[in-house]
């Protein structure tokens, strides 16, 4: 969150929530769905990476997939399907686990709403 001169709280987007790819937007949160339900509704992560001698970023796909049982190839193909060609990720990885962030929540005094 970010207070302005005011005093008002807007909350700040996340950074990472888009990455651009062959002149196009790609919104990860879009692709991780989409990704997940392919996959049997497990935990993605989208995100951009760079590859270089190229403009943008490259999209990837980390999977959870602690029993080695996700087939990429016929994931990529499903993918082919879903997703215009920009949005596809080209990178897919498999991990065990997903890191995640823990929340935390902070009272705010004097909040205007």
């Amino acid at each position: 969150m970010t207070k302005d001169e005011e005093g008002y709280y807007f909350f700040k987007d996340r950074q990472g929530d888009t990455f651009r790819w062959r002149g196009e937007n790609v919104s990860t949160t879009e692709v991780e769905g989409i990704v997940s339900k392919l996959c049997g509704l497990v935990d993605a992560a989208v995100y951009g990476v760079e590859i270089p001698g190229n403009d943008g970023r490259a999209g990837m796909a980390a999977i959870v997939d602690p029993e080695d049982k996700l087939d990429l190839k016929a994931l990529a193909s499903q993918l082919a399907l879903e997703l215009p060609a920009y949005a596809r990720p080209i990178l897919l990885r498999k991990v065990k686990e997903m890191d995640m962030t823990g929340i935390s929540f902070v009272f705010i005094s004097n909040l205007k709403l």
